[in-house]
């Protein structure tokens, strides 16, 4: 069979073309072959549109008239999904909410009132539920502010995606009204390709069918045709080549990947994808390293709204970037019932209380820490002043985080579980610890501080005090199977650090306070026992070393956290009447010797 192909071959050169024609038909033959390549390319359908590269507009509006009290971005700001844009507040809402509040208190105190008459008179005769038009008016009252505080959580106001701010159209003080737009929010690149095939093109264009979006600078990437007008409508001037010529087209939407290099309202010009595309991303960050400042003592302001039913003891924070507030508790809450309060880093204390959704109960707050959207919650694991066992009071709670909505996740009785392990322990430190805990005024267990890292808890002993002059952190290893069994494993649970704990040129005793974590460094707070005097230390986690970073000439520093811009400690002080807060500059932190 070859043979014959050859010797046909053979035959044709020799006899019909010669041998002194081979150049000229082959140049006959690569003519023919470019003809018929043109007549291919010039009689397939093409794809032509022009187009802009767009994204949907997220709008920031109310359906009820708004004040505006803190706007935290600027226009062209680029914000991740979560961080906090606005804060506002209604007025309307707050004195509805004082109006219910003064009713609800109205009606408990006449609805305790005729119990008390019922039981003195012996007249007392419980009424079916739903009957007792008092009771009734009661629980609509509590439903109407527990709607009122629902709504005004909601004036925190959340990014729900990523993206750049576009327009704000108030200022910090204004009030805006009903349905206005606040400000509006664009994600950093565009999402989809909105254009146009002119009706004198003869185009073909499916839905699924890949093309090619081309931008003015020549970047390419690769689209899908989602959407496929079937109507003509006229064809915007501005993707048009002479825009002074009117023309009319089907309007086509091209889907294209999230991360495409293109500017939020780019021309483009699209056309059918003939092979592979290779995508480009260009991307650019930016980040500011402020630095901050040594501070003096300032006060914590805190709301009518608040200390109407409560004086705040801030035992502890912790700062939350995505909402660019503290959370803070407090010692003690009426009722028990723990609510999280937040705080920005001027000390001004939001009117909200936020609660803990399905924690009804937890006394003597001493600590909060966060990792990631987790919050943890510890009380203090004591006994009380009457030298009473509370479970209560022997709480170690994590709480799920959703925006400024906090949900119980899962509790532990710490206590409970921590000493018979301690007891049982080898280490005699340990075991001394269980030895002193025995719930009296002088003897027991109290801890003031915690941190969650890697999935290990770490307890800051203010008592017992074992050795005089020294502090003492306890490491319980494999938090979740705490969570889990409500039991510790002997194997789990040990003295993380022991560092001395005292001031130059003071003799007075001290117990820690709180303490954070870095990720090089743990800092610890402690407070003076018979002098106006607390301090910050820096410990070592390699040396164990404690290193003084701060001193203070007043009481009570009650807890610590990093700062907004972490390049600062942010520490709270308890005066009984209020608060003072103060920031300690990064830097000289981690300076001082």
């Amino acid at each position: 069979m070859m043979k014959a192909a050859r010797s046909l071959l053979k035959t044709f050169m020799e006899d019909f073309v010669g041998s002194d024609n081979k150049f000229l038909a082959g140049t006959w033959c690569v003519a023919v072959f470019i003809i018929l390549s043109f007549g291919f390319v010039l009689n397939s359908e093409t794809v032509s549109i022009l187009g802009i590269a767009e994204s949907r507009e997220f709008q920031v509006n109310f359906d009820t008239a708004v004040e505006i009290k803190q706007i935290h971005v600027m226009p062209s700001q680029v914000v991740k999904k979560g961080d906090l844009l606005l804060e506002l507040g209604q007025k309307e809402l707050d004195n509805q909410l004082r109006i219910l509040r003064s009713r609800h208190d109205r009606l408990l105190a006449e609805l305790k009132l005729r119990q008390e008459i019922s039981h003195l008179t012996k007249d007392y005769a419980k009424m079916p539920e739903g009957a007792d038009p008092l009771l009734v008016d009661l629980n609509d009252t509590k439903k109407e502010m527990d709607l009122i505080e629902n709504r005004l959580r909601n004036l925190f106001v959340f990014a729900e995606v990523d993206g750049a701010v576009g327009a704000v159209n108030f200022k910090n003080g204004e009030k805006a009204p009903a349905f206005a737009p606040l400000l509006t929010l664009v994600p950093v690149n565009p999402s989809y390709i909105n254009g146009y095939v002119n009706e004198n093109l003869h185009a073909t264009i499916n839905v699924g069918q890949l093309v090619d979006v081309v931008s003015a600078s020549g970047h390419k990437i690769q689209g899908r045709v989602v959407s496929v007008g079937t109507r003509i409508v006229q064809i915007p001037d501005r993707v048009m080549r002479i825009q002074t010529l009117p023309a009319w087209g089907r309007e086509v939407v091209i889907k294209i990947p999230n991360a495409n290099g293109f500017l939020v309202g780019e021309k483009v010009t699209v056309k059918k994808s003939w092979g592979i595309t290779l995508f480009s991303t260009a991307q650019a960050e930016q980040a500011d390293a402020g630095t901050d400042s040594f501070q003096s003592l300032e006060e914590i302001y805190f709301p009518t709204r608040i200390t109407e039913q409560f004086q705040p003891e801030i035992s502890g924070l912790t700062y939350i970037p995505e909402i660019r507030q503290f959370a803070m508790i407090s010692d003690d809450y009426p009722e028990d019932h723990p609510w999280i309060l937040l705080m920005n880093a001027k000390g001004e204390v939001a009117e909200q209380m936020l609660p803990v959704e399905g924690l009804d109960k937890m006394e003597d707050i001493e600590s909060i820490s966060a990792d990631g959207s987790d919050i943890y919650l510890l009380s203090s694991l004591s006994a009380t002043k009457k030298e009473n066992l509370k479970e209560a009071r022997q709480l170690f709670v994590k709480v799920k985080r959703n925006g400024i909505r906090f949900s119980l996740d899962k509790q532990v009785d710490l206590r409970k579980a921590l000493l018979p392990t301690l007891a049982a322990a080898k280490d005699p430190t340990l075991q001394e610890i269980a030895r002193q805990s025995q719930g009296t005024k002088l003897n027991d267990l109290e801890v003031e501080g915690h941190f969650v890292k890697d999935g290990d808890l770490y307890l800051a002993l203010k008592r017992p005090m074992i050795f005089a002059g020294e502090g003492l952190i306890l490491k319980v290893k494999n938090m979740e199977a705490l969570f889990e069994t409500g039991r510790i494993l002997e194997k789990n649970v040990s003295v993380a650090f022991r560092f001395p704990l005292r001031l130059p040129h003071k003799t007075t005793s001290l117990y820690l306070s709180d303490m954070i974590h870095t990720e090089d460094h743990i800092y610890i707070s402690a407070s003076c026992v018979s002098e106006k005097c607390s301090a910050v230390w820096k410990i070592n986690p390699q040396t164990s070393q404690a290193e003084l970073v701060q001193e203070f000439d007043v009481k009570k520093l009650e807890g610590i956290s990093l700062g907004p811009s972490h390049h600062q400690i942010f520490g709270v002080f308890d005066n009984k009447k209020g608060g003072k807060f103060i920031t300690i500059p990064f830097a000289a932190a981690q300076g001082q010797q």
